[in-house]
């Protein structure tokens, strides 16, 4: 006899037939490990500055050489910089007959991980000059470093908001939901004026009174307060939806008839009900934010300096002139493509997956 399956292996297996969720998956995994592990996967560090690689370009990595050579071992030229007799704008050329390979796994800056002190990285140059894989911005400072470095300011903005408001939305929309009368309508109320507030000018007018000498961190914590107050009410009222059909069927009834108190049946029946659908609107909602937060920090009223993120990075590209002629900084763009399309497919792939049962 076929044993039958649980619902989280239906879940997953549906789940699986859905591609571009499967590969948003990891790609969402892959960003979340450059994030963590930023130091090991950076050739320099973030913060510091190589005032003669200003606006570097792009490292060019090859294999073949001006000979047409196959090396195995990839490698970089030299750079040789000049400057232009006409505009005495520096010239970057390439020296062809010396060649830098990179170094896999080799010693660099040093880093702390978990208060354990290391100093190896994934790849670098052998003869330890800087690496710029991505290129560097107006100070010299290694953008693909600071994109990674950036992605963890980004994603933990993201993923605090996203649980403050998962969280306080669940319980205010089952308990709106369940208790219903005066209690419901009052709730239901405050609801329709978060959602009815304006984000944008609210954030804006507290970052007008806020002092000057305000560091990242008190920003940082106001503009999560402040997202979180007024998403909430989105998921309270799709929370409380459920919570309003499922108060009055059987099995809550009978657990009424004998004597089980409301709190357990809201955690024991009514939550683990809600809980699949709530983590659907917890994806949907995580790329609104990143979006946010980068246009934030983008118009320079979201994260201040010594903290880095997407938008941040963006900031010094926002004049047409530079990017024309330096359109490497527009790269932090691609991490937040990434973000933003792998949380939509995911988001996409669960809400099909939490019903194995619809065709």
């Amino acid at each position: 006899m076929k044993q039958s399956q649980s619902y989280s292996s239906l879940v997953w297996i549906r789940f699986k037939r859905n591609k571009m969720a499967l590969m948003s998956l990891v790609l969402l995994t892959l960003l979340s490990l450059t994030s963590i592990f930023a130091p090991f996967f950076s050739s320099n560090d973030p913060t510091v500055r190589f005032s003669e690689n200003i606006y570097d370009a792009p490292a060019n990595i090859h294999f073949f050489d001006s000979e047409g050579n196959f090396h195995l071992h990839p490698f970089v030229y030299e750079k040789v910089v000049d400057l232009d007799p006409v505009t005495f704008l520096p010239v970057v050329t390439e020296n062809k007959d010396s060649r830098i390979h990179l170094e896999f796994f080799n010693q660099g800056w040093e880093y702390e991980f978990l208060g354990i002190s290391f100093n190896t990285h994934l790849v670098g140059l052998e003869d330890g000059s800087p690496l710029f894989l991505l290129g560097s911005d107006n100070l010299g400072r290694d953008l693909l470093a600071r994109c990674f470095f950036g992605s963890r300011i980004t994603l933990i903005f993201a993923i605090t908001v996203v649980f403050v408001v998962v969280s306080v939305g669940t319980v205010v929309g089952i308990l709106s939901g369940y208790y219903g009368g005066r209690f419901d309508f009052v709730v239901q109320r405050i609801a329709e004026l978060a959602l009815a507030f304006p984000a944008v000018p609210l954030y804006l007018a507290l970052i007008a009174i806020l002092p000057k000498t305000a560091d990242s961190l008190s920003v940082f914590i106001m503009l999560i307060v402040i997202l979180s107050s007024l998403q909430w009410a989105f998921v309270a009222r799709q929370v409380r939806a459920q919570a309003l059909s499922m108060r009055n069927l059987d099995y809550i009834r009978a657990a009424k008839s004998v004597g089980a108190k409301d709190m357990r049946i809201v955690i024991r029946h009514i939550l683990p009900n809600v809980t699949s659908n709530v983590v659907v609107l917890a994806t949907i909602m995580l790329p609104t934010i990143v979006l946010t937060e980068s246009f934030f920090s983008f118009l320079a009223v979201g994260v201040k300096a010594p903290m880095i993120s997407w938008g941040s990075l963006l900031n010094t590209a926002g004049q047409f002139q530079t990017i024309g002629s330096y359109p490497w900084l527009l790269y932090p763009v691609g991490f937040i493509l990434i973000a933003v399309l792998g949380f939509n497919a995911l988001g996409d792939g669960l809400r099909d997956a939490v019903d194995p049962y619809s065709n």
